[in-house]
């Protein structure tokens, strides 16, 4: 008797009849080794009943509005039989048929493989929530997180996103901590994709410690706050009044002999936005917060209106003065010590030229639309000193004629500033402050207020500046996340990823086996397929159906003949430079059988792509390299695929580096933080390539020898996997058994199965019915391959060297041979031209032009000629217009063929050849005379010039130009016989012309 039971989201379905479930399950396609298959039924039918209709919410009515059902949403599911689980996973409405009145919903029950894989749905890495793991941007947060084993779920790893290796002059590199970026380790990717899912796992190797060592590195292109991030660190506000006492006016004084102000700040009191609180609208005071220091723009304004009281004395009187001084932003400290001003506007604000009869009053227009003298920007242009008046901080003539500067906003009294770019340090704090007084336009006469035709003065009645309007705001420079600021991790998730991409990648990497837990539904067990395998045995010799055959087949039958396991290619410069040159993507494997019926191939490829790591000829230091690269703009950022590396912890280097702060002395390590798709750069004992790759980008440099390792993606979790389902003798077997629902409940893949004298390994049951117990299961009766083993060797860069049966990669340490035959040594180099040389070692080097050699440790040479030559060792050389030269000494110009500054004069005491680089000869005839004379005409350039002097009285110095063949001025030779004597010549092609002399 059995007994069928139905649970639809823990609710039971009364059965009429058997369900004829034909489930389906499977741990691997053996055809297909990159594929992990659900458990599954065939269409399974449920007549109508008022417990299914009101599940499926009379779906079956044509004019149902659905109110809770989905049929686009799983509905979880548990089918029993005589009380034991057969398959618990989620049900799917697949169509309805109504024939004649009687319902039937076809559905199909999908395992919780399956269900964990749905309930991922088309969900992204970046619907995760990592924002635990947000962090202040420092020093000293990212040095922390150079340990192994990795005690936080990120690291910085030292990645080469846009470093220039030919601006670094000295002998120590700096990288701050802005050329630092956060990477975030696999398993919490895999532990939160999990957690959101409702489930978990069970695995030793997903919680190993070379698991742990997994991580995602940054790959964006832009390291930018998101738009919430942004504005919990900007404000705006409007409002203004005096913070000390919440006037909307201060009251100037007048000042006779001294430059001083009134000093007030001004606190803006409605805020119009203010998300995280950062401006306090009364204390006036906007105050960086933990983590939001960075560059920022800060505008300021404030509408003024000046009221000027006349002398209550018998007038009328005219204005000579103004009120005048400087909005100004201000930097605090965190305790509230002035720092700086950060920026400051002047302004003047005045009634002049107007008549006002005794105790009157003038008021500046309130809101002047065109050009207006009232309001203008005062001229710096002195102090006053004691009582003295020098030259006047304000100008008094420009108020008088037309060179005064005006306020050019359109609305004349709206006096604005625009601090850009301000670095701002947490704590530090910033307020407006309004800085006034009543000062004089005739200091001559130290005139307020001048009684019309009289020219006699007096003091006024009072004054006044009204504040009309006015905000203050700001905005961040670029959004770029800087120093002390706090990063919202979730801005440092690769975008456009799957998560069940993200996990299947990782199944393929690995060889995962994935099964679920018997004993709890929302657990899978997950292991790569060596361990997955036990040697636990399940006799099922007595379930045979010894009616049916049973059949097997040779491995060799399947539909292959090659397996490429590959990672996915990308567009960065050293990816595209391997594939360009080997047409394959880097750290690719391909295994190849030897079957003459079969041609077909099947790729495993994972969304990550592979990551070259690169070292340079002057440090030992090898560094994963993510970059973009033309002849043009040198070394550039570049948008990145996701990537997967192996945190290394710190490696020892013997050249020196500095992690510096903007704020703190530069720390100095002789160990470095690294990362890699090789665990160690130089002796690996792991790596993530699936094959060996035929080139790295570093060599042996030092006291470093790469130690090369074969243990592999490939080889360590799919060699012994594809020998064994390849080999001759090894052979699929399918036969039929009688199964229980018991059997089911406790079904394994990871067991032995014994029957016939032998032992197999179950690896599908195919459309078991418990109605129909005879189940077809397929087998696999192995010719086991040894288990892997890896092999070293070390390398000294040879093509022909092999580790295991591997051949071991070439060494390039960056190199590139470009277009035209150039060899640019380095990327930093730049070079247009052909067949120009630069050697490994020479950095900052600029080539226009064709056959230009530099040799090793050259820096900072610039060369727009051709054929010339730049010797070991040279540093800051210039060649101009300039061929053929070779250079042999440090900071040397050539410009047109000639020296010039140091090297283009030379000092002579004897016999001597005119050089064609020098310009000036110093000819010193102390020890007794002697002649110059020259090259062959051929050698020497038409217009070239010499100037030779005598700097001693004794004896004579002859410049002799017969031996070419030519004259000056005629003459065959020209003597210099005094002290000072001088002659400078010329050549013209055939003889020299005296230029100038004495």
């Amino acid at each position: 008797m059995v007994k069928e039971e139905l649970y639809i989201d823990g609710e039971s379905i009364e059965l009429i009849g058997s369900l004829n479930p034909n489930i389906t399950f499977n741990i691997a396609d053996i055809a297909k080794p990159d594929t992990r298959s659900a458990d599954f039924s065939k269409t399974i039918e449920l007549p109508a009943s008022k417990k299914i209709n009101k599940i499926f919410e009379h779906i079956f009515k044509l004019d149902t509005d659905l109110q809770t059902f989905n049929p686009n949403l799983k509905t979880n599911v548990i089918y029993l039989v005589n009380g034991e689980v057969q398959i618990d996973g989620y049900l799917q409405l697949k169509s309805i048929n109504n024939i004649d009145g009687e319902i039937i919903y076809n559905c199909i029950i999908i395992g919780r493989i399956g269900n964990f894989i749905s309930d991922l749905q088309e969900l992204e890495l970046t619907d995760l929530d990592l924002s635990s793991l947000d962090h202040t941007y420092t020093r000293a947060n990212q040095s922390a997180t150079w340990n192994l084993p990795l005690t936080t779920d990120y690291c910085y790893p030292m990645i080469n996103y846009d470093k220039n290796y030919g601006a670094f002059n000295l002998g120590l590199e700096g990288w701050s901590v802005e050329d630092f970026y956060p990477a975030i380790k696999v398993k919490k990717y895999v532990d939160e994709i999990f957690s959101d899912a409702g489930y978990s796992f069970t695995s030793t190797f997903l919680t190993s410690d070379f698991f742990n060592t997994l991580i995602v590195p940054f790959g964006a292109k832009d390291f930018k706050l998101n738009e919430t991030a942004i504005l919990d660190r900007i404000f705006s506000a409007n409002t203004p009044q005096i913070q000390s006492n919440s006037n909307t006016f201060v009251t100037p004084v007048e000042v006779a002999t001294t430059l001083t102000f009134q000093k007030d700040a001004i606190n803006y009191t409605n805020e119009v936005y203010d998300a995280a609180n950062v401006y306090n609208n009364t204390t006036g005071i906007f105050e960086i917060q933990a983590g939001k220091a960075g560059f920022y723009d800060i505008s300021a304004m404030l509408q003024l209106q000046g009221v000027f009281d006349a002398p209550t004395a018998t007038g009328p009187w005219e204005l000579y003065s103004s009120i005048a001084g400087f909005i100004e932003v201000n930097k605090y400290d965190s305790s509230g010590a002035f720092i700086s001003t950060i920026d400051e506007v002047s302004f003047g604000v005045t009634k002049k030229d107007t008549n006002v009869s005794a105790g009157g009053t003038l008021t500046t227009t309130a809101s002047p639309t065109t050009p207006s003298s009232e309001y203008y920007h005062p001229v710096e242009i002195g102090n006053f000193i004691g009582d003295v008046f020098v030259a006047g901080l304000f100008d008094p003539n420009t108020l008088l004629d037309s060179s005064v500067n005006y306020n050019n906003n359109s609305i004349n009294n709206q006096f604005k500033i625009n601090a850009s770019s301000v670095y701002l340090e947490v704590g530090q704090k910033v307020k407006i402050e309004l800085n006034y007084n009543v000062f004089k336009h005739q200091p001559a006469a130290f005139i307020f207020w001048n009684k019309v035709g009289t020219g006699t003065g007096s003091s006024g009645a009072g004054y006044r500046l009204n504040i009309l309007d006015g905000y203050l705001k700001t905005e961040l420079v670029n959004s770029n996340i800087v120093e002390g600021n706090t990063i919202p991790m979730n801005s440092t998730i690769p975008i456009n990823i799957k998560q069940k991409d993200f996990i299947m990648s990782l199944v393929k990497m690995f060889n995962l086996y994935i099964q679920p837990d018997p004993n709890n539904n929302k657990n899978l067990i997950i292991e790569p397929r060596e361990d997955f395998y036990t040697n636990d045995i399940i006799d099922w010799s007595a379930k045979v159906d010894r009616s049916q055959n049973i059949e097997s087949k040779p491995m060799g039958a399947l539909n292959f003949r090659e397996y490429l396991y590959t990672y996915k290619n990308d567009k960065d410069y050293y990816n595209q430079l391997y594939f360009n040159t080997y047409d394959e993507v880097y750290g690719q494997d391909d295994f190849k059988l030897t079957n003459q019926f079969i041609n077909n191939k099947h790729k495993t490829e994972i969304i990550f792509s592979p990551t070259p790591n690169v070292g340079q000829e002057w440090y030992d230091r090898v560094i994963p390299t993510i970059i973009k690269f033309d002849d043009k703009n040198g070394v550039q950022r570049t948008e990145a695929n996701i990537r997967i590396l192996q945190w290394g912890g710190m490696k020892a280097t013997g050249q020196q580096w500095y992690h510096t702060s903007r704020n703190a002395t530069p720390t100095l390590y002789s160990t470095y933080p690294y990362s890699g798709m090789y665990d160690d750069p130089y002796s690996p004992t792991t790596l993530l390539e699936f094959g060996i790759s035929n080139e790295i980008y570093y060599s042996n440099v030092f006291d470093k020898i790469v130690t090369f390792s074969d243990n592999t993606l490939f080889n360590k979790y799919h060699s012994k996997f594809i020998q064994e389902i390849t080999d001759n003798n090894s052979k699929i077997v399918n036969g039929y058994f009688y199964l229980t629902p018991s059997d089911i409940k406790n079904l394994s893949f990871s067991s032995q199965y014994y029957f016939e004298g032998q032992y197999f390994r179950l690896n599908k049951v195919e459309n078991y019915n418990p109605i129909n117990p005879i189940t077809k299961c397929e087998f696999l009766k192995l010719n086991l391959a040894n288990v892997f083993s890896p092999s070293t060797g070390v390398s000294h860069g040879g093509s022909d060297l092999t580790v295991g049966t591997s051949r071991a990669a070439v060494f390039s340490n960056s190199s590139s041979v470009l277009r035209n035959g150039n060899v640019l040594g380095n990327l930093d180099n730049k070079v247009i031209g052909s067949n120009n040389y630069i050697n490994k070692s020479s950095r900052a080097i600029s080539i226009i032009g064709d056959s230009n050699r530099v040799f090793s440790n050259a820096k900072n040479v610039n060369i727009k000629g051709s054929n010339n030559i730049v010797e070991s060792g040279c540093e800051n050389v210039e060649l101009i217009n300039s061929d053929n030269q070779t250079v042999t000494a440090s900071n040397i110009t050539y410009i047109n063929n000639e020296i010039t500054g140091p090297g283009s004069t030379q000092t002579i005491t004897s016999n001597t050849k005119a050089n064609l680089n020098v310009q000036i000869y110093y000819c010193d005839a102390s020890s007794g005379s002697f002649s110059i004379d020259f090259s062959p005409q051929t050698d020497i350039t038409v217009g070239k010039s010499w100037t030779f002097k005598k700097v001693n009285s004794a004896n004579q110095v002859t410049i002799d130009a017969s031996t070419i063949g030519s004259t000056i001025d005629g003459s065959n030779t020209y003597v210099l016989n005094a002290h000072y004597k001088y002659v400078t010549i010329q050549f013209n092609g055939v003889d020299f012309l005296i230029t100038s002399n004495n």
